[in-house]
C-alpha cells in the first residue's frame, strides 16, 4: 500500500508516494528522475547504487525508503548540479 513519505535528497525536500518497503533506489531513479545512483548486482554488493545518507555511505538498492531518516546526498548532489 503506498503512503507519502518525505525524504530530503541533495538540499531538496520531496514528498513522494511509494509502498514504504520499495528500494530508496527505485524512488531516486523512477520518481526522482536522478541518474546518479545506478542499479547493478541488486543485492548492495556492487556499489552502483551507492549515496550518502547522514554521512555515510549505503547501498540504495537494500535500503527500504522507509528505513531513510536523514538528508540523503546522491552523485548528483556531490556534483552540485541542480536536482
Amino acid at each position: 500500500m503506498a503512503t507519502e513519505l518525505k525524504i530530503r535528497v541533495n538540499e531538496r525536500a520531496w514528498s513522494v508516494e511509494s509502498d514504504p518497503a520499495t528500494p530508496l533506489l527505485y524512488v531516486l531513479m523512477n520518481e526522482l528522475r536522478l541518474q546518479g545512483p545506478r542499479f547493478g548486482c541488486g543485492l548492495g554488493q556492487c556499489g552502483a547504487c551507492t549515496v550518502i545518507i547522514n554521512g555515510v555511505a549505503t547501498r540504495s538498492c537494500i535500503t527500504p525508503v522507509s528505513a531513510v531518516k536523514g538528508p540523503v546526498t546522491t552523485l548528483e548532489g556531490l556534483t552540485g548540479a541542480a536536482v
